[in-house]
């Protein structure tokens, strides 16, 4: 009888559990992603929608956003629709969360020139960089696992290890803004495909998870649109780049710097 009262009682926990678990759990992946990934970004990042089974780990986001630095007229650096995710349930109550497989399915980078020297893939890598830099300083080792646990620490806690990650039929949408004029093209990226990611240290951060993802994706982008046909965007920004030289120059003469 004793024994019949334990298993009810189990069985209770784990109904009541589950029924406060599923909806809370995308409140709090919104808010984890939301402030971790606009720290590292240096722009607002976003979540909708998120649901994952807790009878198979199975789940799905609707959608994340990567806003554009602030100057550019595109309202979107990446958006990343259809992902599909698989976390391994057991891991939930560990230190350690392990996301067996993570798919995402045509994400648009758009890629925005302002001029030859600007644009936003480079600006948001560089935000990524000088974050990643000023977090992960470290001597040796040792060290560098110390600062990891203490960023998952402040984190929730939590750290991360993402088995596989695959990322199919992206777009690059490259657009270059002259005075209102816009001209823009459309170009495949490559298959984006990384495996173990934080497991040689036993789990990422949130923010380093974010930080090698992001970046990865930016690069790929970046490459892309340097080996593509983007000529016409080229000229368009060094136009733009003469108009604001030009612009700088009169502006000087007037004041007589350089003389009439």
């Amino acid at each position: 009888m004793k024994k019949k009262y334990v298993i009810l009682g189990v069985l209770a926990a784990a109904i009541a559990g589950a029924w406060y678990f599923t909806p809370s759990m995308e409140s709090i992946v919104k808010k984890l992603v939301h402030k971790y990934g606009s720290q590292v970004t240096g722009t607002d990042v976003n979540l909708e929608g998120f649901d994952l089974s807790v009878k198979n780990g199975e789940g799905k986001i609707k959608k994340i956003t990567v806003a554009n630095p602030a100057g550019y007229k595109k309202p979107y650096l990446l958006s990343l629709d259809g992902i599909t995710v698989k976390v391994n349930l057991k891991s939930l109550t560990t230190d350690t969360i392990v996301i067996e497989q993570i798919n995402i399915d045509k994400p648009v980078v758009t890629y925005e020139m302002l001029s030859l020297t600007q644009n936003n893939v480079k600006q948001v890598q560089n935000n990524i960089k000088e974050f990643t830099s000023a977090g992960q300083k470290a001597s040796s080792k040792a060290d560098e696992q110390k600062k990891a646990d203490a960023s998952a620490k402040e984190e929730g806690g939590k750290k991360v290890i993402i088995k596989s990650l695959t990322i199919n039929n992206g777009e690059l949408q490259a657009a270059a803004n002259v005075a209102g004029k816009t001209t823009d093209m459309t170009v495949a990226l490559p298959t984006i495909q990384m495996n173990n990611i934080g497991a040689a240290k036993n789990g990422d951060s949130i923010t380093q998870s974010i930080s090698k993802i992001f970046n990865q994706i930016l690069s790929t982008a970046s490459a892309t649109a340097v080996s593509s046909n983007l000529s016409n965007l080229k000229d368009l920004a060094n136009e733009n780049l003469n108009n604001v030289v030009g612009g700088v120059k009169d502006r000087v003469k007037s004041i007589g710097i350089f003389g009439k």
